[in-house]
């Protein structure tokens, strides 16, 4: 397809609006959308989100229509002025398929068939190899030999001050002392001196890989088919947006020049519809006086409260002056966003007549991840005209799937590739010195442990037993793996959010993609690869008393029970109810705005990246570890399957959805759980070669398989092998818009006003 030059010119071609009535088979259509509703606003007076005091009710009716609900099919749907969501929901049944959920977007049942999967994968790991190691390992004698650990124990600390800590051989010598707890009998020690059953284990990891292999191709298979059954099943703006990048600035109509080129170039020449365009801009000064409208709102709140909230004091009332001359000055910045044709930021969301004509578009005009970096390094300039797709006054237009309305993070999508480049560099020093923290604390402690067991054994050798000495050092190898599995459920969530959100990420999925892979690493690293450090390299205790089999043992039980049973008691919520209860008791001196209020009615907000973590960090482990310690698969399998009812739960009755995530983060957990081929491989080889010295072949051979698999485009070749039909939407944009819960010019700040106004009005 040759290049298409756009002149600026263009010649406005009107074209007759679809009628919005469905013929009763639309209407019939309950998948689709359901029964067609009259909405009415559920406030008579015009919304304030800034006042004080706040109207309870409203709040109350927030939170309904935020819920996790389906809306109730009546004739009359009262509405929340705040957010423009219905009020009357039905409740889904706690034992719902997921599939029900798919009002919330593909990303919820995509999850929960995620979970199912990797519990399949579990279980698989478990028949094929798992149950025989386990067998094997207790079929050991090693650690059950009291008298060959006698002898070693005597070897090893006649030599002990002769060796150098830092020297393999010291390790090798610490390696042979079996630890003699429960952990040990069922561990890879119980068999350290029979090469016999290693080599049979050995031979059952290419089974499970292969086993492995071929699940994946079915789990994509399975994904895509729920994530074409979801998109077939609901209509949303997205079936029939596109997003544009890369505009170059002009001093034109930026809606009437896209409109001409979208309507009459995009499809080699076939005339398209264009339906609306929503133009996105640099809010920079926006967000800067909305900043200082919540100080100024702080500020009031903090006078009511000292001055017994007298509305009728003077300094109140001019502090209410001030804060409506700044509303009028962000409503005049925002009205000039559209006059100021520097404020755009060259990105556009354009809707067509049909599904069909988006991806007509779509087809026509590809780029590749090297012709953005060129442009980004030209200024945005295209250097060969001979590439395919719109090149308009020099620059090639990006045209890509338009992600959710709600999806678009609408803060930072307009900021400049330069300025996320320098931010993400920021964002990684962050994540490494806080790793290297963590790294810190655990060898701190793993040092104290390996002392505290030393003296203990000592004294054992004097005859001398001091209970308070043993307890010390029992606690302190327990809060090894306890402050593992603290810092895993409670402080590296929230560091990464916070590390993340300084990357500047243009939408939500993305968000969450960068989110879950960042926390994923941090909670290996935190849960595997610190540990083995330590006590293989530093410490040099891998099968003794307090050393790694003890340590990850403890953490392959912590991790399986302590997410889920924190996630179902629930601290956020509890919380959340606690200042829900406390402002309403104290509502004469409540000084909430009507926005805080309606925020603090709602239920938590729920992140699907931590839940990835979560799951992506315990099947990493688990494979990592599994051949050493394959009681570990058993717990990992209860956990999970514990996690998949107590997310589901709290999905349904305990949390808040703001996000519409696509299927593009599924796919990136995909790819990251098939990891799990390399993590068996490297794993093994770490173990046996520190441990016994040795490497195995089959190790090595599953390391090759899992690199050529990951550099392998699974998806496509799954596509291949598994051909599946998507239906484009055969309604219009006209006819399916009655059923949107929301759009792009409700979700953007800049027209979200004037839009909510307008349906209020309409309803």
């Amino acid at each position: 397809m040759a290049s298409r030059f756009i002149q600026n010119s263009f010649h406005q071609q009107e074209s007759q609006r679809p009628s919005r009535a469905l013929s009763e088979h639309q209407k019939s259509k309950s998948e689709k959308g359901g029964q067609k509703v009259h909405h009415k606003s559920h406030a008579s007076h015009h919304y304030n989100p800034l006042v004080i005091p706040c109207d309870w009710v409203l709040a109350e009716n927030h939170a309904k229509a935020r819920r996790v609900a389906r809306e109730l099919e009546v004739e009359y749907q009262s509405t929340c002025p705040c957010c423009g969501y219905s009020i009357e929901r039905t409740d889904l049944e706690y034992d719902c398929d997921p599939l029900e959920m798919k009002f919330l977007g593909s990303g919820f049942p995509l999850f929960y068939m995620f979970i199912k999967y990797c519990i399949f994968i579990l279980v698989e790991f478990w028949l094929l190899k798992g149950m025989f190691c386990l067998a094997t390992d207790l079929m050991g004698d090693y650690c059950y030999n009291q008298e060959k650990i006698k002898v070693q124990e005597q070897a090893h600390h006649s030599i002990h001050d002769h060796l150098n800590l830092q020297h393999h051989h010291k390790h090798k010598s610490d390696n042979q002392i079996c630890g003699g707890s429960l952990w040990h009998f069922v561990s890879l020690a119980n068999v350290y001196d029979r090469e016999d059953i290693r080599n049979l284990q050995s031979n059952l990891s290419l089974v499970v890989v292969f086993a492995n292999m071929v699940s994946f191709l079915f789990f994509r298979k399975a994904q895509r088919s729920i994530d074409i059954e979801v998109d077939e099943s609901q209509l949303t703006p997205s079936d029939y947006t596109i997003c544009v990048k890369n505009i170059p600035n002009l001093n034109q109509d930026y809606k009437e020049v896209l409109k001409n080129i979208f309507q009459n170039y995009a499809a080699d020449g076939r005339e398209l519809s264009v339906t609306k365009i929503v133009l996105v801009y640099n809010l920079d000064e926006v967000i800067e006086l909305e900043e200082s409208l919540k100080e100024m709102i702080r500020e009031k709140q903090e006078y009511l409260l000292e001055n017994g909230m007298n509305f009728t004091d003077f300094k109140v009332k001019q502090l209410d002056e001030k804060l409506e001359s700044l509303e009028q000055k962000i409503h005049q910045k925002e009205h000039e966003l559209f006059i100021n044709k520097e404020k755009f930021a060259g990105i556009a969301f354009i809707s067509f007549l049909t599904e069909e004509m988006k991806q007509l578009v779509l087809q026509h005009n590809p780029h590749t991840s090297w012709e953005r970096i060129k442009a980004f390094f030209n200024n945005g300039l295209t250097g060969d005209v001979k590439e395919k797709g719109l090149i308009f006054e020099g620059h090639k237009l990006y045209v890509e799937e338009a992600p959710e309305p709600n999806d678009v993070d609408w803060e930072f999508i307009h900021i400049q590739t330069g300025q996320k480049v320098k931010a993400r560099v920021i964002a990684w020093s962050i994540s490494i010195s806080f790793m290297a923290g963590c790294f810190f604390l655990i060898w701190f402690l793993s040092e104290l442990a390996e002392r505290m067991n030393e003296q203990v054994e000592e004294q054992e050798k004097k005859g001398i037993k001091d209970s308070l000495t043993q307890t010390i050092a029992f606690l302190t190898s327990q809060s090894i793996s306890w402050t593992v599995v603290f810092f895993n459920k409670f402080v590296i969530g929230k560091v990464y959010h916070l590390i993340v959100d300084l990357e500047k990420i243009s939408n939500k999925t993305k968000f969450n993609i960068s989110f879950a892979r960042k926390q994923s690493v941090a909670l290996f690293i935190n849960t595997a690869l610190i540990s083995l450090v330590i006590d293989f390299y530093l410490t040099g205790n891998v099968i003794g008393k307090g050393g790694f089999i003890y340590n990850e043992s403890n953490v392959f039980l912590l991790n399986a029970f302590i997410p889920p049973i924190v996630w179902f008691v629930d601290p956020w919520s509890i919380q959340k109810d606690y200042q829900r209860q406390k402002q309403q008791k104290n509502v004469k001196n409540c000084v909430l705005t009507q926005q805080e209020a309606n925020e603090i009615m709602e239920m938590p907000d729920y992140s699907q990246a931590k839940r990835y973590g979560d799951i992506m960090k315990t099947m990493w482990f688990t494979f990592f570890y599994g051949d050493i310690i394959p009681l570990g698969i058993l717990f990992s399998i209860m956990g999970l399957t514990l996690y998949y009812f107590v997310d589901k739960y709290n999905v349904l009755r305990r949390r808040t959805i703001k996000e519409s995530l696509s299927k593009h983060l599924s796919i990136e957990m995909i790819e990251m759980l098939e990891l799990i081929i390399i993590f068996t491989g490297i794993g093994n080889t770490v173990v046996s070669s520190i441990l016994f010295g040795e490497v195995k072949w089959q190790d090595f051979i599953i390391i090759i398989i899992g690199i050529v698999y990951i550099l392998l485009p699974m998806e496509d070749i799954s596509s291949v092998l598994f051909p599946l039909e998507q239906k484009d939407e055969v309604q219009t944009y006209y006819e399916a818009e009655e059923y949107f819960n929301t759009d792009y010019d409700r979700e953007n700040p800049v027209t979200r006003r004037e839009i909510l106004h307008e349906i209020a009005k309409k309803k």
